[in-house]
């Protein structure tokens, strides 16, 4: 087999083992804490629109007794982050806007309170990272053609010397 061929060969299957293999191209550091607590208000009914520039309350809870802690609007995505309070491990949020309103609690012991349907709603929203895909396969297919490239010039020089 003339050696052109064997470093296609071995070109091919690197990028078909490339291909199969999750790979990243950096160290992953995963640290926990809680530095802010998010809410996200949408109107229901299937089109979950944000809730944009809604007036926000956070009620903190202690010892059963609720204080407003702070008040503010959500950003154009229907978002509003505020910081906990050492020592305050419950909250109530009421986001009202036109005539609509809502509220959640948010227990920082027992979790925020979403069920595993909204949860299960929330990843079937996110879909596939259709980008990352297509920019996956032009990349190697991009890889191939430089091989390709390679090995057609190797070619033309061992043709040419004959």
């Amino acid at each position: 087999m003339k050696p052109a061929k064997i470093i296609t060969l071995l070109a091919l299957i690197l990028i078909l083992c490339m291909a199969a293999m999750p790979t990243s191209a950096h160290r992953v550091i995963v640290q926990g804490q809680v530095s802010e607590i998010q809410i996200r208000a949408y109107f229901g009914g299937g089109s979950a629109d944000p809730m944009a520039y809604a007036d926000v309350e956070i009620y903190a809870v202690r010892g059963g007794q609720e204080e407003l802690y702070k008040t503010g609007k959500t950003n154009d995505t229907g978002m509003y982050y505020f910081q906990p309070l050492i020592g305050v491990s419950e909250y109530r949020a009421v986001v009202e806007a036109t005539g609509h309103r809502g509220e959640e609690w948010v227990n920082l012991t027992e979790g925020a309170g979403i069920t595993e349907a909204e949860q299960e709603e929330a990843e079937d929203e996110a879909g596939l990272p259709l980008t990352g895909i297509i920019a996956g396969f032009g990349y190697l297919t991009g890889l191939a053609g430089i091989a390709m490239f390679l090995t057609a010039r190797k070619m033309k020089k061992q043709y040419e010397n004959k």
